[in-house]
């Protein structure tokens, strides 16, 4: 028998649009990455390791779209 209440659990990581300080270019950050994340086309860190969630050095723009 099923329970009503029981609800489905979400994570709570995600995949965010992050934007480059300096070039200004969008790239996909996962929120919780475990390496270091450079920009494509500068080469400046985007996100940085810290054990659990990432430390987004860039702006974050909006989550990214499941697709």
């Amino acid at each position: 028998m099923r329970k009503a209440h029981v609800g489905v659990p979400e994570p709570s990581s995600r995949f965010q649009n992050a934007k480059c300080s300096s070039c200004g270019e969008v790239q996909v950050v996962y929120s919780h990455a475990t390496t270091r994340v450079n920009c494509n086309s500068c080469g400046n860190a985007l996100a940085t390791a810290t054990g659990s969630k990432a430390r987004i050095d860039g702006e974050i723009v909006g989550s990214a779209e499941q697709g």
